[in-house]
């Protein structure tokens, strides 16, 4: 949670017997306060340079003659020193690159672990086979009961002709 100016202006404290002195407790967080303001105040102000440096147009740079070659340097040379806003700056652009990373990581193995997870619920070659091999038992059964039906219906046709030819000649 980001504590504004106003929160702490507003924040009131229990008092006990033995508590802090009211006073020195509010001088306190008003100089809290005036810290804070100043502070956003020049946040603010970079933020702007900020942007006027990056919408200025670059200056015109005559074209002048290439300069004669330096000398080698024997050591690397140091990193310029930073002013400490801009090593602040620095520093949580680089946090903010290692919690990007570490997000990016995580989600590429959530990604893996989905994946793994599809192909294993892919069916199995074998499993399709038998399941091919049951709907064609099915059918053959259907086939056959169809066939059987039929049958019957022909055999008791045949029987009641049968029948009705020996009643005749007995008659």
């Amino acid at each position: 949670m980001a504590i504004t100016v106003t929160m702490i202006e507003e924040k009131e404290f229990k008092t006990k017997v033995r508590g802090y002195d009211p006073l020195e407790v509010d001088e306190f967080l008003d100089a809290i306060c005036d810290e804070m303001e100043s502070m956003n105040q020049t946040i603010q102000q970079l933020r702007e340079q900020l942007k006027q440096q990056q919408q200025a147009p670059t200056p015109f740079m005559p074209a002048v003659a290439a300069p004669a070659p330096l000398a080698p340097v024997s050591a690397p040379a140091a990193p310029p020193a930073l002013p400490s806003d801009l090593k602040t700056a620095q520093q949580l652009l680089e946090k903010t690159q290692k919690a990007c990373d570490e997000v990016i990581a995580k989600a590429r193995e959530r990604a893996e672990e989905i994946i793994q997870t599809a192909e294993d619920s892919l069916p199995d070659p074998e499993l399709d086979d038998l399941e091919a091999r049951k709907e064609a038992l099915k059918k053959e059964i259907e086939v056959l009961e169809a066939d059987a039906q039929k049958f019957k219906q022909r055999f008791q046709t045949m029987l009641k002709d049968q029948i009705d030819i020996l009643d005749s000649e007995l008659n």
